[in-house]
């Protein structure tokens, strides 16, 4: 019989193991990680990897059996955090053994605590939150401008969901014209992160008023992608205003923090948008009203001036009419007056001529009168004027006899 070192079974060594592991690690333990490869058997049975999150390349294999698996759901789920899944920090009970058809230590979980998942979930928003306040981000998209009319609408959902009928409905019902662009993204999930990134980047090169992310309710998990950075820094780095109608009611998103509008649900994101419209349109029918009813007072107004000018024109006529009428009394006066004028200034030169005709040349030369007028025709009144040699021209009634002065002795 040989002698020497001991030999080993398999089934020896990993019962060894086995046994080493259970005195260094006696009864359940607690356990934190990040969830990588989680997936679920058809019985229901869960098995992942806790990956450490300081050392890279060191994980810990973890197996749950159908009931364990019911259980920790029920307990998430009563947390609103949702069902485990790749990505997610936790803290996971159990008990460390030896894995014999794998040769591998696993982990048998008993339980999660609910409360280091919310607790690292709003951890993580927090300092994600920092972050984007520190570098401006948070309220980039904040101060855009709200359009007037936001019909434009560029809508990132999963198409064909109820959050996308619902939304859609609201518009067409509201009965303004709204032009949707929709871009279909995941909203759960691993992919969800770059589809919804990949949905903005496509929009910010459209003509849209406003971009809408709009999502139905799910746990804190579900919601996961829109606590992410990548997310988060696409929509504040959207041209247009974001408005995000994610279906949650308690908890805020990064996302929701990020937009430069958020509402609770796809059905409110609708809503502000027709709001926004509608209240537009009020302001038009309030101008409307408005232009109309001082159109009708300046109407008013011109016609109560036409009136009064009227009224002054028909004043004007009838003293224009009284005015024509003594204009009319006066020229027949100054007619009737010329007339009686001229008769008797025509008795007055009557009178004239006849005391002419009496007190006249011919009347006193016929009376022996006798008129003396010197060559020059001028009628010599006085004998002083005149000189010898003078020649006088003497008339008389019945003819005119030429003289020359010989004796100028008065």
């Amino acid at each position: 019989m040989t002698t020497g070192p001991e030999t080993l079974t398999v089934a020896q060594v990993l019962g060894r193991l086995e046994a080493a592991v259970a005195s260094t690690l006696p009864g359940p333990i607690w356990i934190r990680g990040e969830v990588t490869g989680f997936r679920r058997t058809p019985g229901g049975a869960g098995f992942f990897r806790l990956a450490d999150a300081e050392v890279e390349g060191q994980v810990l294999d973890v197996a749950a059996r159908g009931l364990v698996m019911r259980d920790v759901d029920n307990a998430l789920g009563a947390a609103g955090i949702g069902g485990l899944r790749d990505g997610v920090e936790v803290r996971v009970r159990g008990t460390v053994g030896i894995d014999p058809a794998r040769s591998v230590v696993r982990l048998s979980l008993l339980g999660v605590d609910p409360a280091f998942i919310a607790g690292r979930l709003a951890v993580d928003r927090q300092e994600l939150l920092r972050r984007l306040a520190a570098d401006g981000s948070l309220a980039a998209n904040g101060r855009l401008p709200l359009p007037l009319v936001p019909l434009r609408v560029g809508l990132v959902t999963s198409r064909g969901s109820a959050a996308h009928a619902d939304f859609l409905d609201h518009l067409r019902r509201s009965g303004y014209r709204f032009d949707v662009r929709t871009v279909h993204a995941s909203m759960q999930g691993q992919a969800a992160v770059t589809a919804i990134v990949q949905a903005l980047h496509r929009l910010a090169q459209e003509q849209v008023d406003v971009v809408t992310i709009v999502r139905g309710g799910g746990s804190k998990l579900d919601l996961a992608a829109f606590d992410q950075e990548e997310v988060s820094r696409a929509v504040a780095a959207m041209p247009a205003p974001v408005v995000a109608g994610i279906g949650h009611e308690i908890d805020r998103t990064v996302v929701d923090e990020v937009a430069a509008v958020s509402v609770k649900t796809p059905t409110a994101a609708a809503d502000w948008l027709v709001g926004q419209v509608g209240d537009y349109a009020a302001r038009i029918d309030t101008a409307r009203r408005a232009i109309r009813e001082e159109a009708r007072n300046a109407c008013s107004r011109a016609g109560r001036r036409l009136d009064h000018s009227a009224a002054l024109l028909g004043g004007a006529r009838t003293t224009i009419a009284r005015q024509h009428d003594r204009l009319g009394n006066l020229a027949a006066g100054i007619v009737e007056e010329s007339r009686r004028a001229l008769v008797r200034r025509g008795v007055e030169l009557e009178s004239i001529a006849q005391v002419q005709a009496a007190l006249g040349v011919e009347a006193t030369l016929q009376r022996g009168f006798v008129l003396v007028t010197d060559h020059r025709g001028r009628v010599v009144r006085h004998a002083g004027s005149l000189g010898v040699g003078d020649r006088l021209s003497l008339r008389f009634a019945d003819g005119t006899v030429s003289v020359t002065v010989e004796d100028d002795d008065a």
